[in-house]
Protein backbone atom coordinates (compact mmCIF):
# COMPACT_ATOMS: atom_id res chain seq x y z
CA UNK A 1 0.00 0.00 0.00
CA UNK A 2 0.88 3.47 -0.47
CA UNK A 3 1.08 6.37 1.34
CA UNK A 4 0.75 10.30 0.73
CA UNK A 5 -0.05 13.11 4.13
CA UNK A 6 -2.77 14.98 5.61
CA UNK A 7 -0.95 18.15 3.58
CA UNK A 8 -0.12 17.18 0.30
CA UNK A 9 -1.30 14.03 -2.18
CA UNK A 10 1.36 14.71 -4.44
CA UNK A 11 3.89 12.92 -2.65
CA UNK A 12 3.99 9.35 -2.38
CA UNK A 13 5.56 7.62 0.24
CA UNK A 14 6.06 3.40 0.91
CA UNK A 15 4.71 1.96 4.04
CA UNK A 16 8.34 0.86 5.22
CA UNK A 17 8.90 4.59 6.06
CA UNK A 18 5.38 5.00 7.89
CA UNK A 19 6.79 2.79 10.14
CA UNK A 20 9.94 4.97 10.55
CA UNK A 21 8.72 7.97 11.60
CA UNK A 22 5.82 10.15 12.52
CA UNK A 23 5.72 12.76 10.10
CA UNK A 24 6.59 13.49 6.36
CA UNK A 25 8.73 16.61 5.30
CA UNK A 26 5.73 18.22 4.46
CA UNK A 27 5.16 17.94 8.31
CA UNK A 28 1.67 15.89 7.64
CA UNK A 29 0.79 12.54 8.72
CA UNK A 30 0.66 9.71 6.65
CA UNK A 31 -2.50 8.56 5.29
CA UNK A 32 -3.19 5.70 3.10
CA UNK A 33 -3.49 6.77 -0.75
CA UNK A 34 -6.22 4.52 -1.31
CA UNK A 35 -7.95 1.94 1.16
CA UNK A 36 -8.62 -0.96 0.44
CA UNK A 37 -12.50 -1.93 0.29
CA UNK A 38 -13.86 -5.27 1.38
CA UNK A 39 -17.15 -6.91 0.26
CA UNK A 40 -19.42 -8.84 2.57
CA UNK A 41 -17.63 -12.11 1.25
CA UNK A 42 -14.74 -11.52 2.57
CA UNK A 43 -16.10 -10.57 6.08
CA UNK A 44 -18.12 -13.74 6.05
CA UNK A 45 -14.88 -15.38 5.58
CA UNK A 46 -13.58 -13.96 8.64
CA UNK A 47 -15.74 -16.02 10.46
CA UNK A 48 -13.69 -18.86 9.15
CA UNK A 49 -10.78 -17.60 10.19
CA UNK A 50 -8.83 -17.36 13.66
CA UNK A 51 -8.08 -13.99 16.09
CA UNK A 52 -4.61 -14.29 14.63
CA UNK A 53 -5.15 -14.77 10.95
CA UNK A 54 -7.86 -12.05 10.63
CA UNK A 55 -5.42 -9.34 12.19
CA UNK A 56 -2.32 -10.95 10.00
CA UNK A 57 -4.51 -10.44 7.11
CA UNK A 58 -4.98 -6.59 7.59
CA UNK A 59 -1.59 -5.91 8.34
CA UNK A 60 -0.43 -8.26 5.06
CA UNK A 61 -2.89 -5.70 3.70
CA UNK A 62 -1.00 -2.26 5.05
CA UNK A 63 2.63 -3.28 4.97
CA UNK A 64 4.66 -5.33 2.70
CA UNK A 65 4.88 -8.62 4.86
CA UNK A 66 3.72 -12.42 4.51
CA UNK A 67 2.35 -12.71 8.48
CA UNK A 68 0.38 -15.60 9.34
CA UNK A 69 -2.30 -16.02 12.11
CA UNK A 70 1.00 -18.13 14.44
CA UNK A 71 3.42 -14.98 14.18
CA UNK A 72 0.56 -12.73 15.25
CA UNK A 73 -0.25 -15.49 18.57
CA UNK A 74 3.25 -15.78 19.22
CA UNK A 75 3.42 -11.56 19.51
CA UNK A 76 0.71 -10.91 21.52
CA UNK A 77 -0.81 -14.95 23.05
CA UNK A 78 -3.47 -16.83 21.04
CA UNK A 79 -5.97 -14.95 23.33
CA UNK A 80 -5.39 -10.72 23.43
CA UNK A 81 -9.21 -9.93 23.39
CA UNK A 82 -11.85 -11.14 25.13
CA UNK A 83 -14.98 -10.04 24.87
CA UNK A 84 -17.78 -9.86 27.50
CA UNK A 85 -21.39 -8.85 27.67
CA UNK A 86 -22.61 -6.09 29.86
CA UNK A 87 -26.20 -6.07 28.60
CA UNK A 88 -27.96 -7.09 25.29
CA UNK A 89 -26.91 -4.02 23.87
CA UNK A 90 -23.81 -3.71 25.15
CA UNK A 91 -20.32 -5.86 24.47
CA UNK A 92 -16.94 -5.05 25.72
CA UNK A 93 -13.79 -6.03 24.05
CA UNK A 94 -11.49 -5.99 26.57
CA UNK A 95 -7.87 -5.57 24.68
CA UNK A 96 -5.47 -6.11 27.63
CA UNK A 97 -5.27 -9.79 27.50
CA UNK A 98 -1.24 -10.19 27.67
CA UNK A 99 1.39 -10.89 30.54
CA UNK A 100 1.94 -7.21 31.31
CA UNK A 101 -1.96 -6.62 31.19
CA UNK A 102 -1.63 -3.23 28.77
CA UNK A 103 -2.97 -2.48 25.69
CA UNK A 104 0.42 -0.72 24.95
CA UNK A 105 2.15 -4.16 25.14
CA UNK A 106 0.19 -5.15 22.31
CA UNK A 107 0.67 -2.51 19.89
CA UNK A 108 4.36 -2.33 20.76
CA UNK A 109 4.61 -6.35 19.82
CA UNK A 110 2.75 -6.01 16.58
CA UNK A 111 4.55 -3.14 15.48
CA UNK A 112 7.86 -4.73 15.85
CA UNK A 113 7.32 -7.70 14.00
CA UNK A 114 5.93 -5.51 10.91
CA UNK A 115 8.51 -3.34 11.54
CA UNK A 116 11.36 -3.63 8.75
CA UNK A 117 13.98 -3.57 11.31
CA UNK A 118 12.37 -6.33 13.01
CA UNK A 119 12.82 -3.53 16.12
CA UNK A 120 11.53 -0.10 17.42
CA UNK A 121 13.80 2.61 19.01
CA UNK A 122 11.79 4.51 20.95
CA UNK A 123 8.48 4.35 20.29
CA UNK A 124 6.02 2.82 16.91
CA UNK A 125 4.93 5.94 14.42
CA UNK A 126 1.35 6.84 15.13
CA UNK A 127 0.30 5.33 12.08
CA UNK A 128 1.69 1.95 12.95
CA UNK A 129 -0.41 2.36 16.30
CA UNK A 130 -3.63 3.17 14.03
CA UNK A 131 -2.99 0.13 11.93
CA UNK A 132 -2.51 -2.14 14.08
CA UNK A 133 -5.86 -0.55 15.61
CA UNK A 134 -7.66 -1.29 12.91
CA UNK A 135 -6.46 -5.19 12.51
CA UNK A 136 -7.33 -5.98 15.68
CA UNK A 137 -10.51 -4.35 15.25
CA UNK A 138 -10.93 -7.04 12.38
CA UNK A 139 -9.78 -9.48 14.56
CA UNK A 140 -12.63 -8.41 17.10
CA UNK A 141 -15.40 -8.70 14.54
CA UNK A 142 -13.96 -11.93 13.13
CA UNK A 143 -14.26 -13.31 16.46
CA UNK A 144 -18.40 -11.61 16.80
CA UNK A 145 -19.23 -12.93 13.71
CA UNK A 146 -17.80 -16.44 14.43
CA UNK A 147 -19.36 -16.40 17.70
CA UNK A 148 -23.05 -15.58 15.61
CA UNK A 149 -23.13 -12.08 18.15
CA UNK A 150 -23.55 -10.07 14.85
CA UNK A 151 -24.19 -10.50 10.81
CA UNK A 152 -22.35 -8.92 8.51
CA UNK A 153 -25.62 -6.75 7.59
CA UNK A 154 -25.80 -5.71 10.91
CA UNK A 155 -24.20 -2.38 11.84
CA UNK A 156 -22.40 -2.03 15.27
CA UNK A 157 -21.62 1.16 17.30
CA UNK A 158 -18.78 1.48 18.86
CA UNK A 159 -17.69 3.49 21.97
CA UNK A 160 -14.01 4.55 22.86
CA UNK A 161 -12.65 7.08 24.82
CA UNK A 162 -10.69 9.52 22.87
CA UNK A 163 -6.86 9.42 23.96
CA UNK A 164 -5.05 11.16 21.16
CA UNK A 165 -7.77 10.55 18.67
CA UNK A 166 -5.96 7.15 17.04
CA UNK A 167 -8.37 4.89 18.37
CA UNK A 168 -11.67 6.96 16.99
CA UNK A 169 -9.74 6.87 13.75
CA UNK A 170 -8.63 3.87 13.41
CA UNK A 171 -12.52 2.97 13.55
CA UNK A 172 -13.17 5.39 11.16
CA UNK A 173 -10.89 4.01 8.55
CA UNK A 174 -12.37 0.40 9.63
CA UNK A 175 -15.54 1.44 8.75
CA UNK A 176 -14.54 3.09 5.34
CA UNK A 177 -13.03 -0.39 4.75
CA UNK A 178 -16.31 -1.85 5.16
CA UNK A 179 -16.73 -2.77 8.82
CA UNK A 180 -19.73 -2.96 9.75
CA UNK A 181 -19.50 -0.12 12.07
CA UNK A 182 -22.17 2.38 12.57
CA UNK A 183 -21.94 5.54 14.85
CA UNK A 184 -18.74 6.23 16.40
CA UNK A 185 -19.21 7.49 20.33
CA UNK A 186 -15.89 9.19 21.07
CA UNK A 187 -15.81 9.75 24.88
CA UNK A 188 -13.84 12.80 26.26
CA UNK A 189 -12.46 14.16 29.37
CA UNK A 190 -12.58 17.70 30.06
CA UNK A 191 -10.19 18.29 27.03
CA UNK A 192 -12.61 18.14 24.78
CA UNK A 193 -11.67 19.26 20.90
CA UNK A 194 -13.39 16.42 19.33
CA UNK A 195 -16.61 17.48 21.41
CA UNK A 196 -15.56 20.91 20.41
CA UNK A 197 -15.18 20.05 16.60
CA UNK A 198 -18.34 17.53 16.28
CA UNK A 199 -20.75 19.61 18.37
CA UNK A 200 -19.97 23.18 18.00
CA UNK A 201 -18.30 22.98 14.58
CA UNK A 202 -14.79 24.51 16.16
CA UNK A 203 -11.38 23.88 17.49
CA UNK A 204 -9.63 26.23 19.88
CA UNK A 205 -6.28 25.73 18.93
CA UNK A 206 -4.50 28.04 20.87
CA UNK A 207 -6.49 26.46 24.08
CA UNK A 208 -4.41 24.77 26.66
CA UNK A 209 -4.96 21.37 28.24
CA UNK A 210 -5.94 20.60 31.41
CA UNK A 211 -4.49 17.91 33.85
CA UNK A 212 -7.09 15.46 34.68
CA UNK A 213 -6.83 12.08 35.56
CA UNK A 214 -7.29 10.51 32.87
CA UNK A 215 -4.23 11.76 31.14
CA UNK A 216 -4.17 9.53 27.94
CA UNK A 217 -6.86 12.26 26.73
CA UNK A 218 -5.61 15.96 27.86
CA UNK A 219 -4.63 17.19 24.64
CA UNK A 220 -5.73 20.70 23.51
CA UNK A 221 -6.01 19.82 20.03
CA UNK A 222 -5.88 15.89 19.72
CA UNK A 223 -3.34 15.16 16.69
CA UNK A 224 -5.67 12.23 15.19
CA UNK A 225 -8.24 15.17 14.36
CA UNK A 226 -6.27 16.05 11.30
CA UNK A 227 -6.54 12.92 10.05
CA UNK A 228 -10.16 12.87 10.40
CA UNK A 229 -10.41 16.27 8.68
CA UNK A 230 -8.15 15.05 6.07
CA UNK A 231 -10.20 11.69 5.64
CA UNK A 232 -13.84 13.17 5.53
CA UNK A 233 -12.97 16.88 3.39
CA UNK A 234 -9.55 16.39 1.40
CA UNK A 235 -6.32 17.97 1.60
CA UNK A 236 -7.40 21.52 0.80
CA UNK A 237 -9.28 21.35 4.57
CA UNK A 238 -7.03 19.78 5.81
CA UNK A 239 -4.45 22.52 4.91
CA UNK A 240 -7.43 25.27 5.95
CA UNK A 241 -7.04 23.36 9.84
CA UNK A 242 -3.28 23.16 9.74
CA UNK A 243 -3.43 27.12 8.94
CA UNK A 244 -5.27 27.45 11.69
CA UNK A 245 -3.11 25.83 14.09
CA UNK A 246 -0.17 27.49 12.83
CA UNK A 247 -1.82 30.92 13.49
CA UNK A 248 -3.24 29.94 16.92
CA UNK A 249 -7.05 30.66 15.34
CA UNK A 250 -10.21 28.97 15.88
CA UNK A 251 -10.64 26.35 13.18
CA UNK A 252 -14.12 26.85 11.51
CA UNK A 253 -14.95 24.10 8.82
CA UNK A 254 -17.45 25.26 5.92
CA UNK A 255 -20.92 24.02 6.51
CA UNK A 256 -20.18 21.34 3.85
CA UNK A 257 -17.05 20.19 5.69
CA UNK A 258 -18.70 20.05 9.06
CA UNK A 259 -21.45 17.89 7.72
CA UNK A 260 -18.89 15.82 5.95
CA UNK A 261 -16.43 15.68 9.14
CA UNK A 262 -19.25 14.92 11.73
CA UNK A 263 -21.21 12.25 9.77
CA UNK A 264 -21.33 8.91 11.93
CA UNK A 265 -19.41 10.48 14.39
CA UNK A 266 -20.38 11.71 17.93
CA UNK A 267 -18.36 13.21 21.15
CA UNK A 268 -19.40 13.89 24.79
CA UNK A 269 -17.68 15.47 27.57
CA UNK A 270 -17.44 13.30 30.63
CA UNK A 271 -16.30 14.76 34.04
CA UNK A 272 -14.48 13.92 36.54
CA UNK A 273 -17.02 13.37 39.00
CA UNK A 274 -19.31 11.48 36.38
CA UNK A 275 -16.65 9.00 35.27
CA UNK A 276 -16.02 8.03 39.44
CA UNK A 277 -19.52 7.37 39.50
CA UNK A 278 -20.11 6.01 36.30
CA UNK A 279 -17.26 2.98 37.67
CA UNK A 280 -19.68 1.91 40.68
CA UNK A 281 -23.03 2.43 39.12
CA UNK A 282 -21.48 0.01 36.57
CA UNK A 283 -20.81 -2.55 38.90
CA UNK A 284 -23.80 -2.50 40.78
CA UNK A 285 -26.47 -2.65 37.59
CA UNK A 286 -24.50 -4.70 35.44
CA UNK A 287 -21.54 -6.29 37.65
CA UNK A 288 -18.90 -5.30 35.53
CA UNK A 289 -15.89 -2.56 36.36
CA UNK A 290 -14.25 -0.58 34.01
CA UNK A 291 -11.25 1.43 34.08
CA UNK A 292 -11.26 4.86 33.89
CA UNK A 293 -11.13 5.36 30.19
CA UNK A 294 -13.73 2.63 29.37
CA UNK A 295 -16.25 4.86 31.70
CA UNK A 296 -15.36 8.06 29.77
CA UNK A 297 -16.69 5.51 26.80
CA UNK A 298 -19.51 3.64 28.78
CA UNK A 299 -20.74 7.76 29.72
CA UNK A 300 -20.41 9.15 26.12
CA UNK A 301 -22.42 6.10 25.25
CA UNK A 302 -25.04 6.76 27.35
CA UNK A 303 -25.14 10.37 26.32
CA UNK A 304 -25.37 9.38 22.41
CA UNK A 305 -28.46 6.28 23.57
CA UNK A 306 -30.13 9.45 25.59
CA UNK A 307 -29.71 12.14 23.15
CA UNK A 308 -31.15 10.05 20.31
CA UNK A 309 -33.51 7.72 21.62
CA UNK A 310 -31.77 5.01 19.58
CA UNK A 311 -30.46 1.43 21.33
CA UNK A 312 -28.31 -0.10 19.09
CA UNK A 313 -26.19 -2.70 19.86
CA UNK A 314 -22.56 -1.30 20.42
CA UNK A 315 -19.15 -2.86 21.18
CA UNK A 316 -17.19 -0.72 23.57
CA UNK A 317 -13.39 -1.12 23.21
CA UNK A 318 -11.51 -1.22 26.39
CA UNK A 319 -7.99 -0.93 26.46
CA UNK A 320 -6.97 -1.41 30.07
CA UNK A 321 -7.96 -3.49 32.97
CA UNK A 322 -8.73 -1.82 36.31
CA UNK A 323 -6.08 -2.93 37.35
CA UNK A 324 -4.45 -0.33 35.14
CA UNK A 325 -5.32 2.22 37.90
CA UNK A 326 -6.16 0.41 40.63
CA UNK A 327 -5.97 3.43 43.42
CA UNK A 328 -8.41 5.26 41.06
CA UNK A 329 -10.86 2.73 40.42
CA UNK A 330 -10.84 1.37 44.08
CA UNK A 331 -11.65 5.06 45.71
CA UNK A 332 -14.40 5.27 43.21
CA UNK A 333 -15.71 1.91 44.15
CA UNK A 334 -15.51 3.13 47.79
CA UNK A 335 -13.37 0.12 48.73
CA UNK A 336 -9.18 -0.61 49.15
CA UNK A 337 -7.62 -2.20 46.36
CA UNK A 338 -7.51 -5.26 48.24
CA UNK A 339 -11.14 -5.27 48.35
CA UNK A 340 -11.18 -4.36 44.54
CA UNK A 341 -9.08 -7.82 43.53
CA UNK A 342 -11.03 -9.52 45.79
CA UNK A 343 -14.46 -8.18 43.37
CA UNK A 344 -12.80 -8.52 40.42
CA UNK A 345 -11.65 -12.10 40.90
CA UNK A 346 -15.81 -12.54 41.88
CA UNK A 347 -16.67 -10.78 38.24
Amino acid sequence: MLYVTTRSKHDVYTAPITLKQNRAPDGGFFVPFRLPELDKDYLRGMAGHTFGENVADMLNLFFPIRLSGWDVDIAVSRSPVKIRTINRKTLVAEMFHNMERNFDRIVNALSIIIHPDGEIIGKYTDWSDIAVRISLLFGIFGELLRTEQITVHQSVDVAISAGNFAGPMACWYARQMGLPIGNIIVGCNENGSAWDLLHRGQVITDALAVKTSTPECDYAVAPGIERLICGSCGHEESMNFCWSCTEGSTYKPIPEAYEAIRRGMFAAVVSQDRVDSIIPNLYRTNHYVPDLYSALAYGALMDYRSRTGTNNMTLLLAQNGPMSNPDAVARAMRMSVFELRHCLSEV
